[in-house]
């Protein structure tokens, strides 16, 4: 079996003095870029230095509204919402890109990296509602696109190894008015060049639902929150997979913080949002590198080598703070690695 790649969901709790507002409005303005590079650049270290083998660039902005603003500027587009490809930049992926220069200087290799950007859906539902419009819904299928282009564009010193379409509506929204075929199509808009480049193609559900529809677009992985909701395995059928040629990335560490917050609230009769130290029983009682090692275990009795990536069930960008988000990224590597080592002695 192939070893298990470390992926990570993107988005993180900002550091101490900074909020997401203000990440949002330095973006935007380009007032702030020392302080905004930094703030970026020392997040990615950190996640490397976790252990996480293909990193995302941390998030620290909304992950439609990110996307969204940009749209919606009418200055950025052709005409409404029909955005120029070359204004469908991730101003992350610039900053990243000197750490990873700085990584290659000092290892000699090249860094991969994992991109996410909002899936056409969720993005349609943001900016027009419930109501079906096929034209609208391709022409957003149509700028994620134009940003997965400029994500290749700006890979001067790292390889981009996962683009991932952040999709937790599919499957989870019954709003949505789309026919299966018209999902099916914007799907494979929004993924065939990132394809075609040679990357991954993930989609971020939280629910596996919708799996088999994904089965019949380019995208070759599909992560969801096993974590947190372990049945959710039981809706995959291994054979449909493996027809399809998809993988699936694992969520094996739980991130709903409010849930891991109460169990310890209740373990230990407290409020851990008050009595701060108790929230360190999340990754020494809860979120554990053995905990973690066996939900793999358990999937992998399962799905076997069609798990190909694991990571959190969901990004970080709620946990109450920087350092016991990074200590879970830690124990999540600790117990992948564990994991690995434990396949390669069999």
């Amino acid at each position: 079996m192939q070893e298990i790649i470390f992926i990570d969901g993107g988005s993180l709790p900002t550091p101490k003095g900074f909020t997401r507002e203000w990440v949002k409005a330095a973006a935007e303005s380009r007032t702030e870029d020392q302080k905004l590079f930094s703030l970026v650049s020392d997040a990615f270290q950190r996640k490397i230095d976790a252990g996480v083998h293909v990193p995302t660039y941390p998030q620290f902005r909304d992950m439609i509204g990110q996307f969204l603003d940009i749209i919606r500027d009418e200055k950025n587009c052709y005409e409404p919402y029909v955005l120029k490809e070359e204004n469908a930049k991730i101003l992350e992926l610039e900053i990243i890109d000197e750490v990873a220069k700085q990584y290659r200087e000092r290892t000699g290799k090249t860094l991969e990296v994992r991109v996410c950007v909002a899936g056409p859906t969720d993005l349609y539902l943001q900016a027009f509602g419930a109501t079906a419009f096929s034209d609208a819904y391709h022409i957003m299928a149509l700028n994620i696109e134009n940003f997965i282009k400029q994500a290749f564009k700006a890979a001067k010193n790292f390889k981009i190894k996962v683009i991932a379409l952040d999709e937790p509506s599919l499957g989870m929204n019954d709003k949505i008015q789309f026919s299966d075929l018209g999902i099916v199509s914007a799907l494979t808009l929004a993924s065939t060049y990132a394809r075609k480049q040679g990357a991954d193609v993930e989609i971020h559900l939280h629910s596996p639902l919708k799996y088999k529809l994904i089965c019949e677009t380019p995208i070759n992985v599909m992560g969801f929150e096993y974590a947190a909701t372990p049945s959710y395995i039981d809706l995959m059928d291994k054979k449909i997979l493996e027809d399809s040629n998809t993988y699936i990335r694992l969520g094996v560490s739980r991130t709903d913080i409010s849930s891991l917050i109460g169990m310890v609230n209740e373990t230990y009769g407290v409020n851990a949002w008050k009595e701060k130290e108790y929230m360190q029983k999340i990754v020494t009682e809860l979120e554990t590198p053995d905990i973690i090692q066996k939900r793999l275990e358990k999937a992998c009795s399962i799905l076997g080598d069609r798990i190909k990536y694991a990571s959190p069930d969901c990004g970080l960008a709620f946990w109450p703070d920087q350092e016991l988000a990074f200590r879970l990224l830690e124990n999540t590597a600790k117990g992948i690695n564990a994991f690995n080592a434990e396949m390669k002695d069999l």
